[in-house]
């Protein structure tokens, strides 16, 4: 193998690869990366026999090969090498790089006994690559990372039509979001269903939440593969299924509350520092404003507030301060207006931004507490 690249494509290439190098691997080369050098293209690949992370660049190849080395300390080396072009040549034992005066080299590991990549699965359809990773993000924050439940782990992603619903819980909260896609005309499947570990989703949201192009999205009967600008991974899929969100959200409210996204975020932010852990923090909507109150006379109290619209009946509900604040966050990424739908003071509240609910919405679940409750005597 003989070839050239600029360090700084090199770099990229290595650290994307470096995802789906397992940190404790239980196969010794599956710590390594895979180089391969074909034609005019350099692929880096990484592979944990679940989830693959390829990277391909333009590189001038003067010998075509493959040589298999440490990802740690491929990665490490080329991420401190300086930004010019970077020689690779390999033997029958050792790679080696040299980047200006600087020269490493490295062994390679046995070659034969890795395993062999997944193939990248014929395209289901194309969604924009930006819109994709935003959706990507903001839903998982609703996953659950108890590995007893594995099903609440992952985002279910169902295809349909021309729109990609996504949606992830951690029994505390439900994420629900739409995103439009163009289907594969070509491809068999029409419609279904797939529940993909969210630690796959971020990292594809990673690398296509600066791309312009399109990203391309494959279903398979056990596999998931996203690919855009030379960067492609594929993932297995978890079993089960999430719960069925058309019977959860609800469709009738008594109050319907709208206020702006960053002075609530803030309010929040001010009252929980008084906030023991476990502690609620309670909304009092009311027709001009949202008062957000916590604390006990024990820990300290704060009151704070931001200026909101109120259609229906005022009531105090209490949320988990951290879930909420996330909540928030996620509304604020695509409006600067956040909207409640209340039921009651003890069930759970839909969140979203005015007027783009099937955009992004999240259902999260109260906390009952003694001024939340009703009496039962009443």
């Amino acid at each position: 193998m003989k070839l050239t690249i600029e360090n700084e494509h090199l770099a990229d290439a290595a650290q994307w690869a470096m995802r789906a190098v397992p940190a404790r691997p239980p196969v010794p080369l599956l710590a390594g990366i895979l180089i391969t050098a074909d034609k005019d293209t350099l692929t880096l690949a990484g592979f944990d026999y679940y989830v693959s992370c390829r990277a391909i660049e333009d590189a001038d190849i003067d010998e075509p090969g493959k040589a298999l080395v440490s990802g740690r300390l491929l990665t490490d080396i080329v991420r401190a090498l300086p930004k010019q072009q970077v020689t690779i040549t390999a033997d029958d034992t050792d790679l080696v790089l040299t980047c200006g005066k600087a020269r490493f080299t490295l062994p390679k590991l046995p070659l034969e006994e890795y395993p062999a990549l997944p193939k990248l699965p014929a395209a289901s359809g194309k969604v924009s690559g930006a819109t994709l990773a935003d959706l990507f993000t903001r839903v998982s924050v609703a996953t659950g990372a108890d590995s007893t439940l594995p099903v609440l782990t992952g985002v279910a992603i169902t295809y349909s039509g021309d729109h990609l619903v996504l949606a992830a819980t951690d029994r505390y909260r439900f994420n629900l979001a739409q995103a439009a896609w163009t289907p594969n005309p070509k491809t068999k499947a029409k419609e279904g269903s797939v529940l993909v570990p969210a630690s796959t989703l971020r990292d594809a949201a990673k690398v296509m939440a600066d791309a312009e192009q399109e990203a391309t999205v494959a279903f398979t009967a056990n596999g998931f593969a996203v690919s855009t600008g030379g960067r492609h991974i594929t993932s297995g899929l978890l079993d089960g299924e999430l719960p069925k969100y058309s019977n959860l959200f609800p469709t009738d409210f008594e109050s319907v509350a709208t206020a702006s996204a960053a002075e609530l975020i803030a309010a929040v932010k001010r009252a929980s520092l008084v906030l023991g852990k476990g502690d609620p923090v309670f909304l009092e909507v009311a027709a001009e404003q949202i008062t957000v109150r916590a604390g006990t006379h024990d820990t300290g109290t704060a009151l704070d507030c931001a200026d909101a619209s109120l259609e229906g009946e005022p009531l105090t509900i209490a949320f988990n301060p951290q879930l909420l604040l996330e909540t928030l966050q996620s509304i604020q990424a695509e409006s600067e207006r956040v909207q409640f739908n209340f039921t009651t003071s003890v069930k759970p509240a839909t969140i979203h931004a005015p007027g783009r609910a099937e955009n992004f919405r999240t259902l999260l679940m109260p906390i009952r507490t003694t001024e939340t409750t009703p009496d039962s005597s009443d």
